[in-house]
Order: structure tokens, then sequence, then C-alpha cells
């Protein structure tokens, strides 16, 4: 619904790409707004920020057992700006992404403001 690409599962982290394209033309009412005129960059920050708030709606405090005792708790953080992509292997029919650039660092900077 959001359109984004998972990156990367690592320990209780997850890494969700963006990509900042012009989906202007592709779809309807982009951003939710009948006259939309967001650039691509813009779009994939509120696309980026939608998701993060529809999670936190659906999953903090999330209660993984009957009976309660034990919720799960997030924190969430969106970086933005260019990113360079690398993909890794690609025998036997498997390979990975990585991922880098100024959005990830302003993740490191964030994660440990928590």
């Amino acid at each position: 619904a959001y359109r984004g690409d998972v990156v990367k599962f690592s320990g209780n982290a997850l890494t969700v790409l963006f990509a900042a394209d012009d989906d202007n033309q592709d779809f309807l009412h982009a951003c939710g707004s009948p006259s939309c005129a967001h650039p691509p960059f813009q779009l994939a920050c509120l696309r980026a920020v939608a998701c993060c708030i529809e999670v936190q709606k659906r999953f903090h405090n999330y209660d993984i057992r009957e009976g309660g005792g034990v919720r799960l708790t997030l924190h969430l953080a969106v970086g933005a700006g260019h990113v360079s992509v690398l993909q890794l292997g690609g025998s036997q029919n498997r390979c990975e992404y990585a991922i880098a650039g100024h959005p990830l660092r302003q993740l490191a900077v964030a994660e440990r403001l928590t």
C-alpha cells in the first residue's frame, strides 16, 4: 500500500526503502490529495512516514501472548536522502541488497537517541 521495499531484516530492525519515483502519473491522488503536486522526493517521505504511522498504530504495545504480560514496543525512524544500492550474491537464487548513504547515518543517530 505504501510502495516500500523491505531491504533487510537485521536483529530486531527492519530497513525499508521508499524510492523517489514520480507517482503522480501512475497513481490517482498519490499523496491522498486530489490536487497532489508533490515532487517525487516529498512523495517518498510522505509514504515512509504514513507507513511508520500505520505500523505504530497496529503494533505498538501489541500483546504477543494471549492473557497479556508480554507486549511489543516499537521505535520508528525515517531518514531521507540519496542512497546507493548494491545487490550481493545471486547464486542458488539467493541475493541480498546493501544500501549506504546519509539516510542510514541519520537512522544511526536517531537510534542512539532512544
